[in-house]
């Protein structure tokens, strides 16, 4: 009898062993749920070197040859990415990624035709100026530029730089307009030719006059869900204190549209914020009758005319508030949550509570604490490529906050005016991870959704790099990566006609550390699986953002 209760024991010991063991090695919680695991070994690892320098060449519509799979035929129109062309010219150089000369990139896919690839350099004031002289001109920097500027290049950049025009960070699509659009952090644009990538035209669309002065616009652009239209917000103060133009410093929230096929702006409605606690806001949220502006904790204080980064602080004792405006009147409701440091939303909503109040909900990839953030740093230096590149460097213990990040939502009652936040269940591993870049189908922003697809950084590993994909409704995580293979922001395609959200494929240029070169792949929106391999005509270095376009 001793003999076998020890042998039911040991049977009971194994079994759970085994149980434990499974559980480890898929990152199951809950049941069925799985969780991706992302390989975080250190042999054999390089750094992207090839995604953090300059890339001068340009190419048109040249043809490029599928090295693996097919591209499904249903793929037809082109992916635009945009972001680092050159980072040095002549004797100068800058050290931040939104600081190097942009280039917009394009894969282009139509039906019993061979894929093609086109590049060019955005033709901005900053870039002819740079080659007209042979070296890169003195210009507002987000990092550094170096060798650093003299007291009279700094005086000569303000004549020639009122407005900071080297745009490298999102392209979209404007009603009303020809080409693509291509932004920066301001109401300043360019549009370049889709085909081509010719230089069309700068412009803004809003006039405010002589006596205001135009400080920031968003990034992205959001799109509402049934008219297409876009919105956006610029922040002004009056030059003249409000004495002639009557204008109270603050948010003005825009919307894009088109009438008599031309793209126009009107405003929606006017949010007042003072200079002195004026906000850096990269992305704002629409939905069917609200615009969100979220003004999270990154003061933007004017201490430097000439270093942008050196006017962006986290302020540990400044809320997060939220700003949800009718599209309808122009009326809003204030929601204020702890401090949180985030730029890029997921999505945002509306949706009706079993109290029957309709509730407006966004998600955020956020830093998960903000306890260990300096107020001195600056967020976006984490994109120094001087750090990025430094094998001594350690994120962990310079910028331990940016290795750590929790999805979350924020949900506003416009009835109550109750906001509350909530952390969606951390789905991945490892944790120590940065996550950021979401993107999702095009056809569900505005509504509610459940698949987002993010970009991953293992700083402290040699800058492994993969993709995430994530269930929000169920619990669910995906992940892809490959030793020495760098992709970046993933851009989702949907299948046309397609009656399920995740239905569709990803693309993403992927830079290959063993070989110097670029390829364009394709995975399944699914299940994450690489169904094809396109070469492209030249090396991709670091892209910002993307955007793709269906061919009409």
């Amino acid at each position: 009898l001793f003999h076998y209760r020890l042998l039911f024991v040991t049977m009971l010991i194994l079994l759970l062993l085994f149980s434990t063991l499974v559980s480890l090695a898929t990152c199951q919680t809950g049941g069925s749920t799985k969780y991706a695991q992302f390989d975080d070994s250190t042999e054999g690892r390089l750094q992207p070197t090839g995604l953090f320098t300059s890339q001068m060449d340009e190419v048109e519509s040249e043809e490029v040859e599928v090295l693996e799979g097919e591209v499904p035929d249903w793929v037809q129109g082109s992916m635009y990415k945009v972001g680092v062309g050159a980072f040095e010219l002549g004797n100068r150089r800058v050290t931040n990624v939104i600081d190097a000369l942009s280039k917009v990139y394009r894969w282009s896919f139509s039906p019993g035709k061979t894929p093609t690839f086109s590049t060019k350099f955005l033709k901005t004031g900053i870039y002819n100026r740079s080659v007209e002289s042979e070296n890169l001109v003195p210009h507002r920097v987000l990092g550094d530029i170096l060798p650093p500027l003299t007291a009279f290049e700094k005086i000569k950049m303000t004549l020639w730089d009122a407005n900071r025009d080297n745009n490298n960070i999102t392209p979209w699509k404007l009603k009303g307009r020809d080409g693509l659009t291509v932004t920066g952090e301001g109401p300043l644009y360019f549009d370049v030719h889709e085909e081509n990538l010719d230089f069309m035209e700068k412009y803004k669309i809003v006039d405010n006059g002589m006596f205001v002065k135009e400080f920031m616009s968003g990034s992205h652009f959001a799109k509402h869900p049934t008219t297409g239209d876009s919105y956006n917000y610029i922040y002004l103060t009056g030059l003249d204190k409000g004495l002639l133009s009557g204008l109270v410093p603050g948010y003005q929230m825009v919307k894009f549209t088109e009438e008599g096929g031309k793209s126009v702006g009107k405003v929606v409605g006017h949010i007042p914020v003072g200079l002195d606690d004026m906000r850096v806001v990269h992305s704002i949220g629409v939905t069917e009758n609200y615009v969100i502006l979220p003004r999270l904790s990154l003061r933007a204080i004017l201490n430097s005319t000439f270093h942008v980064c050196s006017n962006i602080k986290f302020d540990h004792k400044t809320p997060t508030m939220m700003h949800v405006m009718s599209l309808t009147d122009g009326t809003y409701k204030t929601f204020q949550f702890p401090p949180f440091i985030s730029v890029h939303i997921i999505n945002s909503f509306e949706r009706v509570n079993s109290d029957g109040d309709v509730e407006v909900v966004v998600d955020y990839p956020t830093l998960t604490t903000t306890h260990d953030f300096p107020d001195h740093y600056c967020y976006y230096e984490i994109l120094n490529v001087d750090q990025i590149l430094n094998d001594n460097f350690n994120y962990r213990k310079e910028w331990r906050p940016l290795t750590d990040v929790t999805l979350r939502r924020f949900v506003m009652n416009m009835r109550t005016g109750a906001g509350q936040v909530i952390d969606h269940p951390q789905m991945w591993m490892p944790r120590i991870i940065h996550v950021d870049f979401p993107y999702m189908n095009d056809l569900y922003r505005g509504r509610p959704f459940c698949f987002v697809y993010l970009h991953t950084i293992q700083w402290d590993n040699r800058n492994a790099m993969g993709i995430l994909k994530l269930d929000l409704c169920n619990q669910r995580s995906w992940g892809w990566d490959d030793l020495n293979l760098f992709p970046v922001e993933p851009i989702f395609v949907p299948r046309p006609g397609a009656a399920e959200e995740d239905d569709g494929v990803l693309m993403a240029p992927v830079y290959d550390a063993r070989t110097g070169n670029s390829e364009l792949y394709v995975w399944d929106a699914k299940d994450l699986r690489v169904i094809s391999r396109v070469a492209t005509s030249v090396r991709v270095p670091w892209t910002n953002h993307g955007l793709w376009v269906p061919e009409e």
